[in-house]
């Protein structure tokens, strides 16, 4: 047996993993049991977005007609019915292709065997088990340094989230894209230095994310804020030689380029996706405001010609005297109509911001509990050890994913767009809970990439 496995093998390690299943089993029984009820609240196990994804899983296994049927008549059941139209042999069918989901493949992709073998109920196999995923990728990696405490409570903590069991146990694509996530922490240098051969697995994890949803500022979010961090404590070196030896280097340029280039290939083959609401208005604004500027900037050779064939009519003897005085004026009321637009845009996509932290933040406050202790003791391990790399990388994550949802005018939606942030935050609450006085400096010492500093032996 290796001095790598042994931690994972050890009676405490085995005993807090099986805890994590058997109440991560229960959860998943009592939301299917109880369809999602939470604090008086029906969240329905089959969401109105993942009809199309389930239909997608039944054209890939061949039965789409019979899908079709379990889809509408499901969906029927549970009172949330769904739009459909009958084609020319007078079958329904459900209007999915066309719609920007065409490229979020891999969720209906791995859902296949199970909807064959179950039907429906099969598309809520791969959330549950990607909700696993988020919790047991962390816990492990501190089973691995013995942090057996850590690990049950802070993964306790995320099975015991009604959010998390609401998204998670339903036939949605966020799960799927949190569990991707996580599997990011064994291949980023939170715990050791880099390795060129961890750049393979971070670019397969960035492309198979890109065919979940469209989600490439979050891959670029895991790495940039340990990035940043990193540089801001070199700032004396000579920038050359701080970007070659900073050890998040090749993490983001790897996500960057694969996220981003993952992006475009999937509009370019499947065309354009879903858009972000508000700052699509915010580019309208703003490309419709500069146009008006510019127009009403034109020079002033071409604006007697305008002025000139009816100049008697519209323009009283009062202009004649100064027309050349009284031409320029008439630019500025564009200009500040423009930037007025501009101005009114970009205030409303703010205050839109700070409505979702508030929402979101205000939701957990009423209905779950659980999760709000988890992401505050996250946030305190951030506070309390500030070399820690996977601080920065949850509040790097945990931003984007908030921006996510202000340009996307999502308010209360229960902390959806925000699932990618568990798998960081477990690790954190985790290490928070583990780091008492006496394990205090042994933890940092230990749990680190010491962000000012580049070692060249992996802490043990």
């Amino acid at each position: 047996m290796t001095s790598r496995l042994r931690p994972f093998l050890e009676k405490k390690g085995l005993l807090v993993i099986s805890l994590l299943l058997i109440f991560w089993a229960l959860a998943v029984a009592s939301r299917l049991l109880w369809n999602g009820d939470v604090y008086g609240l029906d969240f329905h196990v089959y969401h109105p977005d993942g009809a199309c994804y389930s239909q997608f899983a039944f054209d890939m296994a061949g039965q789409s007609e019979a899908g079709t049927k379990e889809i509408i008549q499901t969906y029927s059941d549970i009172g949330s019915p769904i739009g459909s139209s009958l084609n020319e042999t007078g079958d329904a069918v459900l209007e999915c292709y066309g719609r920007g989901l065409d490229a979020r493949v891999l969720y209906p992709a791995f859902s296949v065997p199970f909807v064959a073998l179950i039907g429906l109920p099969g598309m809520l196999v791969v959330p549950a088990l990607s909700w696993l995923c988020a919790i047991l990728v962390p816990a492990l990696l501190l089973l691995r340094r013995r942090y057996f405490l850590g690990a049950a409570i802070a993964g306790s903590l995320a099975i015991a989230s009604g959010s998390l069991a609401r998204w998670s146990v339903s036939n949605t694509v966020d799960p799927l894209l949190m569990g991707l996530v996580a599997f990011t922490l064994l291949f980023l240098p939170i715990f050791r230095p880099p390795r060129r051969s961890d750049l393979i697995g971070l670019a397969v994890l960035a492309i198979l994310g890109s065919l979940v949803r469209q989600s490439f500022p979050i891959w670029v979010a895991i790495a940039l804020g340990p990035w940043i961090v990193w540089m801001l404590m070199n700032r004396k070196m000579q920038i050359r030689h701080s970007v070659r030896r900073n050890p998040w280097s090749g993490s983001l340029a790897v996500l960057t380029g694969v996220a981003i280039s993952s992006w475009y290939a999937v509009g370019a083959i499947w065309g354009s996706q879903n858009s972000a609401f508000v700052f699509e208005t915010w580019k309208g604004a703003v490309t419709s405001s500069i146009g008006v500027a510019l127009t009403t900037s034109e020079p002033t050779s071409t604006l007697p010609t305008q002025v000139t064939p009816g100049i008697t009519e519209t323009l009283p003897t009062q202009v004649t005297p100064g027309i050349t005085e009284t031409l320029p004026t008439q630019v500025t009321p564009g200009i500040t109509d423009a930037l007025s637009e501009i101005w009114t845009a970009t205030t409303h996509a703010v205050n839109l911001g700070w409505q979702v932290i508030y929402t979101e933040i205000g939701q957990l406050v009423i209905i779950d509990r659980a999760l709000l202790i988890l992401l505050g003791l996250a946030t305190f391990a951030v506070w309390k050890n500030r070399k820690w790399a996977a601080g920065y990388m949850f509040i790097s994550v945990f931003a984007m994913t908030l921006a996510i949802g202000a340009i996307n005018s999502t308010l209360g939606i229960n902390f959806r767009f925000q699932m990618s942030t568990v798998p960081f935050a477990v690790l954190l609450a985790g290490l928070a809970i583990s780091s008492s006085r006496k394990q205090r400096q042994e933890t940092s010492e230990a749990t680190k990439i010491d962000l000012g500093k580049i070692t060249s032996k992996s802490p043990t």
